[in-house]
């Protein structure tokens, strides 16, 4: 009995795959709304736009290249992300977690 190995089909999936993994960075950028101050949760959802401009452009000519889009979203956020923590003191102790009493 010989295994034939299945390969995946990116030229019908790949933009699917790119769609979805765009979500995944979607949520990513606005689960940084905990950490980091609200500029920098617009600035890094605004950098979706052009990634969702791409994978739209890549699903008729390049088919096999939409889920690498994300891959690069998702790097790009965690750039953004650390170099706010490094730099700029992005913590988890913000008032948008605890107002304290004067933010109630």
């Amino acid at each position: 009995m010989s295994r034939r190995r299945r390969r995946i089909r990116l030229r019908r999936s790949g933009p699917w795959i790119g769609v979805a993994g765009l979500f995944v960075v979607l949520w990513l950028s606005i689960s940084t709304a905990l950490y980091a101050p609200w500029w920098a949760v617009v600035l890094i959802a605004s950098l979706l736009v052009p990634q969702a401009v791409l994978v739209r452009r890549w699903a008729i000519s390049r088919p096999t290249w939409c889920p690498y889009v994300p891959v690069g979203g998702a790097v790009l956020w965690f750039l953004i992300v650390v170099a706010g923590a490094s730099w700029w003191g992005w913590t988890s102790d913000s008032t948008f977690l605890n107002p304290g009493p004067e933010g109630l």
